[in-house]
């Protein structure tokens, strides 16, 4: 069992990290494409600062998810951590759900990230 939440923490930590990179290399990725979230026009260089801003925190995400996977000793506290932020951005895309109308890219992202929180959930306990 052990195994299985290393591996898919490693996982959740990879996905983090190329999103996050992704975002601030071609910040049209988060908002221009067919699959982005955001859909929504960057008008200027405040715009881009902007979502290069949230991928480069995505991308930190990431890399502590994959530094505290790799060096467990007195790192279960961080995966509590980022269990919760998982759980946050999972439980505003359900309240945009509700209040906003469904989309069906916004139930797999939702979907992604109560998996995202329970994996880490998993890991904060083993």
């Amino acid at each position: 069992m052990t195994l299985i939440i290393n591996l898919l923490t490693y996982l959740v930590g990879i996905i983090w990290l190329a999103a996050g990179l992704s975002g601030v290399i071609n910040p049209a990725i988060f908002t221009e494409s067919d699959w982005a979230s955001l859909h929504v026009q960057i008008t200027g260089t405040l715009g881009m600062s902007d979502i290069r801003s949230l991928g480069g925190l995505f991308a930190a995400i990431g890399l502590g998810v994959l530094y505290a996977t790799h060096n467990p000793s007195g790192k279960k506290g961080w995966f509590s951590a980022f269990a919760l932020l998982m759980l946050g951005l999972a439980i505003g895309r359900t309240v945009s759900l509700y209040l906003d109308g469904a989309e069906q890219t916004q139930i797999i992202f939702a979907a992604f990230e109560y998996g995202f929180a329970l994996i880490l959930f998993l890991k904060s306990r083993y």
